[in-house]
């Protein structure tokens, strides 16, 4: 599989049209919302949608190519990059579109995209990191490695309508 750069950008700067205005949304949420995209697609199509590749880190899964995407993404004056405090006195990236995002999807690839960001948005950056921890591709795959997309399929049986995670299902 190689690494589709261009159609790394278009759903990541999609996610951030569709959500970047939520308070909750930062590189965290983020990072998952673009892993559950790729890894829910590949489990349903046997493909994933843009080839990346996913390393385990402590709080789950990190786009590998996430932080050249972010810095194409300004420059090309698609998105810009914002600061905000939360109130354990961290400072959350926070990221805005500026315009909208090409829409070169397949029909079936964009259902799935938004049925991430409709079930799993709406956590913070703590909530999403635990719950992409117990799905079982991140759980098989040993901290600072490479997730494989086979593992998806050690997951449980999902309702097709729900997002998966192997615990729960949302």
């Amino acid at each position: 599989m190689d690494f589709d750069k261009d159609k790394f950008k278009n759903v990541l700067h999609f996610i951030i049209y569709k959500c970047g205005f939520r308070n909750t949304v930062g590189r965290t949420v983020l990072h998952k919302l673009l892993y559950y995209s790729d890894f829910n697609h590949y489990s349903e199509f046997n493909q994933s949608i843009t080839n990346e590749s996913y390393i385990k880190k402590e709080r789950g899964p990190v786009p590998v190519h996430f932080e050249m995407a972010i810095e194409e993404l300004v420059e090309e004056k698609k998105i810009s990059l914002g600061k905000r405090r939360l109130p354990c006195g961290k400072i959350m990236n926070r990221y805005f579109s500026l315009k909208g995002p090409e829409m070169d999807f397949k029909k079936e690839e964009l259902i799935l995209i938004n049925k991430v960001i409709k079930q799993l948005s709406h956590m913070n950056g703590k909530q999403i990191g635990e719950y992409s921890l117990s799905d079982m591709p991140v759980r098989k795959t040993e901290e600072n490695e490479i997730i494989e997309y086979d593992l998806v399929f050690t997951r449980k049986p999902k309702s097709k309508d729900k997002v998966f995670c192997e615990n729960k299902l949302i």
